[in-house]
């Protein structure tokens, strides 16, 4: 069994220093940047087919479902650290976001249609405001009582939105995860809201540092890839008369390089030149993510204890 110590009266902000071990664990890191590898991969092949927007579509749906998967496999590892768990393998976390995906499109769908719903019922109310003779006198208590309504079910839709990732790691169905989370918002929204404030706070503070130092790398890597990347450049600079000499049907240019082989060449340049960035774009993403999603998942814990220890 889970190990976690339970917290006492309320939320601990002592679990935001808990979060920053998110950024030394390895294995939801590198769960995540599989699932958006295989996305990104996937979105590449897509785009490449012939037929426009058909391949596109599919290549985009393709990745933002490896987000989720590596939004709920990653996640389910934090939860383990979070209560002190051995941690699940690599590929137990992939198949377990996998599993976790249709649980949360449901619980996503349903939150929403009952957000749906309640502005449907403040719509019909102001309808009422439409009756001759009564509509101005009922719009003058309505519309200030409404908007409190809409601010108080706002701050509840951010807690209970943001809950439901650490709800369904913790392997909760639906129905449990929206009970347990509308249960948190509704007895301790402001302590939550907070620490997700100062949650998404320190995770933003996180990637701004990461951010910087990964840019000051990539510019160390192209400085000492000038003597490489300037011939490069040069060589490409006379890319319009190679082009030139192939259409006048000599394949051969200069110094007797194929142009097709010089073609490549500049493909592969710029291919590295992209991963480059491609990393440190995944990174600069990831990372912070891992924080934020590990104080998340400590926030659910001690909030579970707090509304249904029985459950924890």
């Amino acid at each position: 069994m889970f190990t976690h110590t339970p917290s006492q009266g309320d939320l601990s902000f002592s679990l935001l220093l808990r979060a920053l071990r998110g950024i030394t664990l390895w294995q939801p890191i590198l769960v995540y940047v599989i699932a958006v590898f295989l996305g990104m991969a996937g979105l590449e092949f897509f785009a490449q087919w012939p037929g426009g927007w058909a391949g596109a579509t599919i290549g985009m749906t393709i990745l933002l479902i490896s987000f989720g998967v590596g939004y709920l496999g990653s996640g389910g590892v934090l939860l383990h650290e979070a209560r002190g768990d051995p941690l699940p393998g690599i590929i137990k976390s992939l198949r377990f976001g996998i599993r976790a995906l249709p649980r949360l499109l449901g619980l996503l769908i349903i939150e929403s249609l009952l957000l749906l719903g309640i502005f449907a019922v403040e719509v019909l109310g102001f309808l009422a405001c439409k009756i001759p003779g009564v509509g101005a006198v009922l719009f003058v208590p309505i519309f200030p009582a409404v908007m409190l309504v809409n601010a108080v079910v706002f701050v509840l839709a951010i807690i209970v939105f943001n809950l439901s990732g650490p709800a369904l790691w913790h392997g909760e169905g639906v129905g449990k995860s929206l009970r347990h989370t509308i249960a948190i918002a509704r007895n301790k929204p402001g302590s939550i809201l907070l620490m997700m404030l100062l949650l998404a706070a320190l995770a933003t503070g996180m990637g701004i540092i990461i951010a910087v130092i990964l840019y000051i790398g990539y510019g160390m890597t192209l400085t000492a890839a000038t003597p490489v990347l300037a011939d490069e450049i040069s060589r490409s600079a006379d890319m319009f008369w190679q082009m030139l000499g192939a259409w006048s049907g000599d394949r051969v240019f200069g110094n007797g390089m194929p142009v097709q082989a010089m073609a490549a060449n500049t493909s592969l340049y710029n291919a590295g030149l992209s991963m480059g960035m491609g990393l440190a774009g995944a990174l600069v993403f990831i990372l912070p993510n891992v924080v934020f999603l590990l104080g998340m998942a400590h926030i659910y814990i001690e909030a579970l204890e707090l509304v249904a220890p029985e459950d924890v």
